[in-house]
C-alpha cells in the first residue's frame, strides 16, 4: 500500500477506538482513550499498514496532559494516535513492548513532564542531569524555579 491512506479508510479500520480525523492531506488523527491506545496502536500496524514510530509528541494544556503517537508507513500518511491523561495522576502503559523505540521518547516525556509510563523498563533520566530536584518538570505549564536549588549544577539565586 503506497498511496496515501484516506479519512474514510482510516475512520472505517479504527472506528472501534475512536474519531477520525483530517489534519493535513498526509495526516490522520484518530482520538482514543489511554485505556485503549496500546489496542489501537497495534490495529494500526495490522490493518493501516502502519510499520514505523516517528515519536511521541505531549503538550500540556493546563488541564490535561495530551500525547499523541505518530506513525508511519510506505503509505506516507502519518496517522496519529492522541490520547489525554489527567494532570493530576499522569499515567499511561508503556508502549515500549510494541514499538521498541517509543522506550526513548518516554524516557525524554518522563523527565521533562512527569508522566509515568506504566511497565517501561527503566524510566531513569535521560535529558536532564541527574542532580535535578525529583518532582520537578521544566515543561510543565505551572513549573517555576525555586529559588537556592540547583538545577543541571547552576544554583537559582533569590532576587
Amino acid at each position: 500500500m503506497t498511496a496515501l491512506l484516506t479519512l474514510d479508510y482510516v475512520a472505517e479500520k479504527m472506528k472501534e477506538y475512536g474519531t477520525a480525523e483530517q489534519v493535513r492531506s498526509n495526516r490522520i488523527r484518530i482520538r482514543t482513550t489511554p485505556e485503549r491506545v496500546s489496542n489501537a496502536i497495534q490495529k494500526a500496524l495490522e490493518s493501516l499498514g502502519c510499520d514505523r514510530l516517528i515519536t511521541i509528541s505531549t503538550a500540556d494544556n493546563g488541564t490535561t496532559f495530551e500525547l499523541f503517537y505518530h506513525l508511519i508507513g510506505p503509505h506516507r500518511t502519518v496517522v496519529s494516535i492522541a490520547i489525554e491523561i489527567p494532570r493530576d495522576q499522569p499515567e499511561v502503559i508503556s508502549m515500549s513492548g510494541i514499538l521498541s523505540p517509543a522506550g526513548i521518547y518516554e524516557r525524554q516525556i518522563h523527565d521533562l513532564f512527569g508522566i509515568m509510563f506504566r511497565g517501561h523498563p527503566g524510566l531513569k533520566k535521560i535529558i536532564l542531569n541527574e542532580d535535578w530536584p525529583a518532582d520537578e518538570f521544566p515543561l510543565r505549564k505551572d513549573w517555576k524555579k525555586n529559588p537556592d536549588t540547583y538545577y543541571g549544577g547552576i544554583k537559582v539565586e533569590r532576587t
